[in-house]
């Protein structure tokens, strides 16, 4: 295995060591590299491989936090939903939802047609379509597959879907390496030395060439999730619980006759909202809420938590029943949510919080508790902000809301991307559905994974019959994308891990570019291998 980086690289006093590498840890580096600061990411398992990869792939404003009054929250949501639309606008599209209304709901139709109209004041800047309400059974036209019984009427609004956070996160990366940030996953803190009130130096472990390395920064920020706690445990400082974390858990299942078209936002028979969503060709159902104190290792969707979305799904939709078997995978993640001693984990709030640890003797370093998906952009600022803030340095404004994505596209218009994809036919004589699908994951960057296919025809391959993904998408991710597991690459640079058959079909084609590329030995790939079924497929499969 090659270094990553030279000694003179990490010798270097870093303004900030950011730990963890979920969307909020790869926002705050490229943020803070973009300002100007010498910034050090450590990551132990890969970029976006925890919460960030197990979340319900949405970018929304946050429709249920109207109900505990936390407007703030989604107002900042909404403003943030709308930067994505535009700055990662091939990743970040817009999904209809439909939501249906029954007599014996908990919110009925009049307090949810307040909440919508509130939802839309707040989303007063928005590009997406307002609501639309519907009484009685002609919600039915709308949404004829969910069950009509005891209906008083409906919903469709618009929010949005990101199908792949994984490439919001790998793209933050590529943006901050490239403005000079050192970013290292597979790279585990083990410890963190403090003398007085100050971390001296941060030791971490590069589980890619088994050698232990120390680094110094200025300020050292937590953002490792549900992992917060553990690692202010390495400060040996009387630092309280900061982490409440709640399993969300999610089912996959095919594509069939009489399922909903739109995506579908429903209240479960214990008040909670669950969602039926479309996804690549499956749909997407969860999810669960529970307090956890599991391995975070080894998150799983319990028999339980399978049954309960089961059950709750097939009490809405009418004429289908959906079955176990029905079932191809499912996925399981831990929201770092703040601990509290909330009577249900739904009352917890999911707004971020900043903790400098000064007030635990600790004058260098922060934590970062809870946080979404959708906001991670503005946590990121103020993140930075305030290191700016306690390093004393001249003030940088970010400019991130208006710096689009490396992928993103200038105009993102059916028109335009219709005649992108046929130029590109032309060009590399790959089938149109495959450049949709290479234009949807990478955006512009497309081509350059096409233009592996016109020296090496054989890279345009399909890697399995259930994934648009190609063999060159497997040689960009090593050469271009810092992957360097098989995991890495099936699951969070390609799609085909989180596709029917989990990448199974694929993996041997992968741990041999990636043998053949980093000259890993027989005992690494076969190493990979177990670690892919252990680590990954056995968490998934029923």
């Amino acid at each position: 295995m090659m270094d990553r980086f030279t000694q003179e690289e990490l010798n270097k006093e870093f303004d900030l060591i950011v730990i963890g590498g979920g969307i909020n840890g790869c926002g705050i580096v490229r943020d803070a590299a973009e300002r100007g600061l010498k910034v050090l990411l450590l990551e132990k398992n890969d970029f976006s491989s925890a919460c960030t990869g197990a979340s319900t792939r949405l970018i929304h404003g946050g429709l249920r936090y109207l109900e505990h009054f936390e407007f703030d929250l989604v107002r900042e949501s909404l403003r943030e939903r709308e930067l994505l639309l535009k700055n990662a606008n091939h990743l970040v599209k817009p999904i209809k939802f439909s939501l249906p209304v029954y007599k014996n709901d908990k919110r009925n139709f009049f307090i949810i047609l307040l909440g919508m109209a509130l939802y839309d004041l707040l989303s007063f800047d928005k590009s997406l379509p307002s609501y639309k309400a519907i009484l009685g059974q002609r919600f039915k036209d709308v949404e004829p597959r969910v069950k009509d019984e005891d209906l008083v009427g409906g919903f469709v609004f618009y929010d949005s879907q990101i199908a792949f956070p994984e490439r919001i996160c790998i793209e933050n990366i590529l943006m901050a390496k490239k403005s000079g940030a050192l970013v290292l996953n597979h790279a585990e803190v083990t410890m963190l030395s403090v003398n007085n009130s100050n971390i001296k130096h941060v030791e971490f472990f590069d589980k890619l060439n088994n050698k232990k390395y120390v680094c110094k920064g200025k300020l050292i920020v937590n953002v490792s999730g549900a992992w917060v706690d553990a690692l202010c445990g390495l400060t040996n400082k009387n630092i309280p619980r900061k982490i409440g974390g709640t399993k969300g858990s999610h089912i996959i299942i095919k594509k069939f006759k009489g399922m909903p078209e739109n995506a579908l936002l429903l209240t479960a028979s214990d008040n909670r909202p669950f969602f039926i969503i479309p996804w690549q060709n499956y749909y997407l159902i969860g999810t669960t809420d529970i307090v956890y104190e599991g391995d975070l290792n080894k998150v799983k969707a319990e028999q339980s938590e399978i049954q309960y979305l089961l059950n709750e799904t097939n009490k809405k939709l009418k004429n289908t029943q959906i079955k176990k078997e029905d079932i191809l995978f499912t996925y399981s993640g831990v929201r770092p949510l703040p601990y509290c001693h909330k009577s249900s984990p739904t009352l917890i709030t999911r707004r971020h919080i900043i903790v400098d640890h000064i007030e635990n003797g600790l004058k260098n370093f922060i934590s970062i508790i809870g946080g979404k998906l959708t906001t991670y952009r503005e946590l990121s600022c103020q993140v930075v902000n305030l290191a700016f803030k306690k390093l004393k340095y001249n003030f940088v404004y970010s400019k991130t809301n208006e710096i689009p994505l490396i992928g993103a596209f200038q105009d993102y218009s059916f028109d335009f991307i219709k005649a992108e994809i046929k130029k590109a036919k032309t060009k590399y004589r790959i089938d149109l559905d495959i450049i949709s699908h290479l234009v949807n994951l990478y955006g512009k960057r497309y081509k350059a994974v096409l233009d592996l296919t016109l020296t090496h025809k054989e890279l345009g391959y399909l890697l399995s019959s259930n994934s648009l993904d190609i063999r060159a998408q497997v040689k960009y991710a090593i050469e271009s994308e810092l992957a360097y597991t098989a995991t890495d690459i099936l699951v969070r640079r390609l799609t085909i891990g989180l596709s029917k058959g989990l990448g199974v079909d694929t993996i041997d084609y992968v741990l041999l570019q990636l043998k053949n590329y980093y000259q890993y030995s027989d005992w690494e790939i076969e190493k990979q291998k177990q670690e892919y079924y252990s680590d990954f497929v056995n968490l998934r499969v029923i």
